[in-house]
């Protein structure tokens, strides 16, 4: 949900791709198989600049 919509709706693998992350909490991420079900795992990617 974003502002009070869905935004996507469906199986966590089905429907969480980086677009959908981007767009619901304006993170720029990568996503990862959780080991066993392979459900998406978010990663966010290191604003530029930013400590690491």
């Amino acid at each position: 949900m974003k502002d009070g919509r869905v935004v996507a709706q469906g199986a966590p693998r089905d429907i969480v791709d980086e677009a959908l992350i981007k767009e619901v909490y304006g993170l720029e991420a990568g996503l990862l198989p959780a080991p066993g079900a392979g459900s998406p795992v978010v990663v966010p990617r290191a604003r530029s600049g930013a400590d690491v």
